[in-house]
């Protein structure tokens, strides 16, 4: 038997001189080196991550808006990381940073928070005639751009949303009047038919039920909750691949 295989039984059968050989050369613990299995979760662990990194930059590879790129990607990754951990609180908030980020950016264009203010008033859905083409310009009804972002009543004044908010600017508006502007001017591109209102309100709930559990505790045993922002949780078993919003917004801005 070598010395060193001699020496190497005597750590095995003498913690104490493990220890002092151990602290003499300077080399760590016994109790602090990883088991095979922990370095093996570690492996795994680091390949997740760099699966969700991957995942993310590919996801916003196109996103035409660079100043909030990275921050958009950032906040994938945490969003990805704490569906992982199974934390639906903090997963709900990366969801909800990645359209708050999109929505202030966009609502910061000039253009269009001119075009949106002009068009208030205007009838929301465009006119359908036979054997003619849909125009923008060709528009009809009574029921206005404000009266369908803008639903509901002012408490205090009693006048309608759509009435006292058409009178401020896009910038000014709340959160959720912000995002169903959004959604109409790009996503609809301000041409929406009477037909598609069941898919504007099942779009612009999504965003609302994920919009109401930011920062909010113990957020999946609110009764609030609604059954749309549940299901982006369990998506494809838990598994959620691409924010709904991410997706609309991406695919919104490439066109």
């Amino acid at each position: 038997m070598s010395t060193i295989d001699k020496i190497a039984r005597l750590t095995q059968q003498n913690t104490e001189f493990d220890m002092e050989l151990r602290k003499r050369l300077n080399v760590a613990s016994a109790n602090s080196v990883l088991s095979d299995d922990e370095r093996i979760n570690d492996i795994y662990e680091y390949c997740i991550e760099d699966i969700i990194k991957k995942q993310a930059t590919e996801f916003y590879a196109d996103f035409p808006l660079q100043t909030i790129k990275d921050r958009l990607i950032g906040d994938y990754i945490r969003m990805e990381s704490f569906r992982r951990k199974d934390n639906f609180e903090d997963f709900c908030l990366s969801l909800y940073q990645q359209i708050e980020c999109m929505t202030n950016k966009l609502c910061e264009n000039k253009d269009l928070s001119d075009i949106t203010e002009i068009m208030w008033g205007h009838p929301a859905y465009l006119k359908i005639e036979k054997g003619k083409d849909t125009s923008i310009y060709n528009r009809g009804g009574d029921y206005t751009i404000a009266s369908l972002l803008f639903p509901g009543n002012n408490k205090q004044s009693g006048n309608t949303n759509a009435f006292v908010k058409s009178r401020i600017s896009l910038q000014t508006q709340y959160a959720m009047d912000k995002i169903r502007t959004i959604v109409y001017f790009l996503g609809y591109k301000a041409m929406m038919k009477s037909g598609d209102y069941d898919s504007f309100v099942e779009i612009t709930s999504l965003l609302n039920d994920i919009y109401q559990c930011r920062n909010m505790p113990v957020i999946s045993s609110l009764p609030f909750v609604g059954p749309s922002a549940q299901s982006i949780w369990s998506e494809t078993n838990g598994r959620m691949e691409r924010s709904a919003w991410s997706r609309l917004t991406v695919s919104l801005m490439r066109s």
